[in-house]
């Protein structure tokens, strides 16, 4: 059940404010290049990032962490949380009232927050849909057998929430008519390429926390698996022991394709700045460098980073994003 946030005097808080709290809790680098915007589009992104933490918890942290039996016997009522989540995204789109102000995963901050965001502007609920089906086959636990299947998980698990910020870097606010994009195609032609290689390298990045969960965690597809003639229990033996350079293969391969979604990105951004200014162009390409930088320090040296980890991903988020 979801209830209003109050502040210590009784006044109802201000919305973005606790999606703020909400969106800064894993300082996450898309949240950090976020805060270069200016306060509309900041508020914009606060609200939406916030609405996909919010169900991206329950499944992620709350029932994928469940054990076998109590994950079957919460399966129905997480995926039913999914579908309110859905449910109350499309009214906020709409701007109509909260379906589900009792028992949906969004409180009243922040659907108000999106409602006033998301439900004032010309961005489509796209994005918050692709996700939800994502997580939907997260509770269904869907085998990535295939790289299809990981692209496929990858279009809303990665790609529709950088649409998000993609759209945001464009748009225009207006207090009259709200936000206001003027890209030539959809945020998610943008941001589809060069998010999915982000995405493989966070994997890589943080192969090492989340290895020691439980193994349907690990979002890497079977086919690169067995390419690298590699077990997820192997995996997790050979960072147990500090033997990195036997993950090489792995990270070749997953590189490989990373460089290979690097490349079309690449252009789609070049197409993107043609409806960007200076300081827009920049906040993009201090995010993207933040990747490049560590997927460059990985190629031929998986073994090498794995072993200045934690020193890595400090200075290069640093350097381009600092807090």
């Amino acid at each position: 059940m979801t209830a209003p946030h109050s502040s210590t005097n009784g006044i109802p808080e201000d919305p973005f404010t606790v999606c703020k709290a909400l969106a800064a809790a894993k300082n996450a680098n898309l949240y950090r290049a976020a805060m270069l915007l200016n306060e509309n589009r900041q508020r914009f992104f606060l609200a939406s990032y916030a609405s996909m933490r919010v169900i991206d918890d329950i499944v992620d942290d709350g029932f994928l962490e469940l054990p076998d039996a109590e994950r079957a016997e919460n399966r129905a009522d997480t995926l039913l949380a999914i579908d309110r989540w859905q449910a109350q995204i499309l009214a906020a789109k709409a701007n109509i009232d909260n379906p589900h102000p009792d028992d949906g995963p969004l409180d009243h901050a922040v659907f108000r927050a999106l409602r006033l965001t998301l439900g004032r502007s010309d961005l489509a609920a796209d994005p918050w849909v692709h996700l939800a089906d994502a997580l939907r086959k997260d509770v269904a636990e869907e085998p990535l057998d295939e790289w299809d299947d990981f692209i496929r998980y990858c279009d809303g698990a990665t790609a529709a929430p950088a649409s998000i910020f993609v759209y945001l870097l464009s748009a225009r606010y207006d207090d009259v008519i709200g936000y206001v994009s003027p890209l030539g195609d959809s945020p998610l032609y943008y941001a589809r390429d060069m998010a999915i290689f982000c995405y493989i390298v966070h994997i890589l990045r943080d192969l090492p926390d989340d290895i020691k969960g439980p193994d349907r965690l690990v979002t890497i597809p079977g086919e690169i698996l067995a390419g690298a003639d590699i077990s997820i229990g192997e995996i997790r033996n050979a960072i147990g022991q500090k033997q990195y350079d036997a993950l090489q293969s792995l990270a070749d391969l997953m590189l490989e394709k990373a460089w290979e979604h690097f490349e079309t990105g690449q252009a789609r951004s070049a197409e993107l700045l043609a409806f960007l200014d200076a300081d827009e162009t920049d906040t993009l390409s201090r995010l993207f460098t933040v990747y490049i930088e560590l997927a460059s320090l990985m190629t031929g040296g998986y073994g090498a980073f794995l072993a200045e980890r934690a020193k890595i991903i400090r200075e290069t988020a640093g350097n381009s994003l600092p807090e």
